[in-house]
């Protein structure tokens, strides 16, 4: 079957979606909103990045169209939103991402790829998926909430250990909407001060082997500035226990932030914990400061190049291989229409002498805004460490990363 006779045939389904939205931007309190993004990036790779291959293919290039559809209903007693996203994605010399952290918390796919090429070098994908699709019920207390919804917990600046159903990496550029997941949902305000949250989200109906997860996820004011979190859970068949506090001393923000794993699938015992610090200066910088450390990750290069893929480094609920990270964020207003940020991740392992080595990730990024509902982005993003070895292992956590400039223009309407 041709190309076009295959769009053709996926196309029924998305037409029919759109045919039943329009009528619903029509009723009173109905809306629908869209958000259109074009990336567009560029990475130099050397011998010893990921994607070189030789001196010939050592450029790696991607452009990237999306388009998210939002129609939201909000009333007094319930509120309920379906987000289509439609995405065209060009890879030149690069390999698309296959797993997602949402991937083990979503009982159907819901997208269908109307394109999806492969070539010697390069890749083309044109598609669409239902990213979010949920219906919330108020009450005086309480909230109930059923369908593809996103959750959000944690403190954490960089890292959120709380976060156990996915969360954004520190050097992510697009963080305005988190994926959604199938789950049920209450939400019960017991006080003014205080808030607890039941999830129970549903596995992939095509992958037995990951099993269905539940969590609690308890939020309260303790002190005058200081709140805890509670965290207790089975996810994806791991049990999960976590705690967190976060305050303000004399204007300095702290947060410590953690959580137990019992990994069913290697039957081991992890610890994740974070410890930040962040600071307004006068001059409007705001400087963050934060430790990652992650027992289930590597110490030493070595462990490095024989470290045990779980499911949470496969899918990144484990975002890094090593277990020590330093993290380094600064943000200015540089004018009333430029925003400039600086993010700096340093990764510590022990090498084969049990000296301590590093490897660095930088990324600049500078936003302009060009109207208030538009802005422009400029990213560059580089690595510095130990590179693959010759078996293309890593010997580092950011080493083998090429240099990539990032430019993406937005708008919402």
């Amino acid at each position: 079957m041709s190309v076009i006779n295959v769009m053709m045939s996926q196309q029924f389904n998305f037409r029919l979606f759109l045919v039943l939205l329009l009528p619903l931007s029509t009723v009173q309190s109905t809306e629908l909103t869209g958000r259109f993004s074009m990336l567009g990036s560029t990475a130099q790779a050397e011998q010893g990045d990921i994607g070189f291959v030789d001196a010939d293919h050592d450029t790696l290039t991607a452009d990237q169209q999306s388009l998210r559809l939002m129609l939201d209903d909000i009333q007094d007693n319930g509120e309920w939103a379906v987000h289509l996203k439609i995405l065209r994605q060009h890879l030149n010399n690069l390999t698309a991402a296959e797993s997602h952290p949402s991937d083990l918390f979503r009982y159907r796919d819901l997208s269908t790829d109307w394109l999806d090429e492969d070539g010697v070098n390069s890749s083309t994908r044109i598609g669409y998926e239902v990213d979010r699709a949920a219906y919330k019920q108020r009450f005086d207390k309480l909230t109930l909430g059923i369908g593809r919804q996103p959750i959000d917990w944690g403190s954490g600046r960089l890292w959120q250990p709380l976060n156990v159903f996915g969360a954004f990496a520190p050097t992510d550029l697009d963080t305005d909407f988190k994926a959604g997941i199938d789950a049920a949902v209450i939400d019960w305000y017991p006080s003014d001060f205080s808030s607890l949250t039941a999830v129970y989200a549903f596995a992939p109906s095509d992958k037995t082997e990951i099993e269905n997860s539940t969590a609690v996820y308890y939020r309260r004011q303790i002190a005058g500035q200081v709140e805890m979190s509670l965290l207790a859970g089975q996810v994806i068949g791991n049990t999960v226990m976590g705690v967190s506090l976060e305050g303000d001393w004399k204007g300095v923000g702290w947060r410590i932030e953690g959580a137990h794993n019992k990994l069913d699938q290697l039957n081991e015992n992890t610890f994740f914990w974070i410890a930040g610090l962040d600071y307004q200066f006068e001059n409007t910088i705001l400087l963050a400061v934060e430790w990652y450390n992650h027992n289930g990750g590597a110490s030493s290069e070595t462990e490095l190049t024989s470290l045990t893929i779980n499911q949470q480094l496969e899918y990144g609920l484990q975002q890094y291989l090593g277990s020590r990270v330093l993290g380094i964020s600064a943000s200015k207003e540089l004018t009333p229409l430029w925003h400039g940020s600086y993010t700096a991740l340093v990764s510590v392992l022990d090498d084969v002498e049990d000296q301590l080595t590093t490897s660095l990730l930088h990324q600049f990024t500078a936003t302009y805004s060009v109207s208030n509902e538009s802005d422009l982005l400029f990213s560059l993003l580089y690595g510095n460490g130990k590179k693959l070895n010759l078996s293309g292992m890593p010997q580092s956590e950011f080493g083998h990363i090429p240099t990539s400039m990032t430019v993406r223009l937005r708008f919402y309407f």
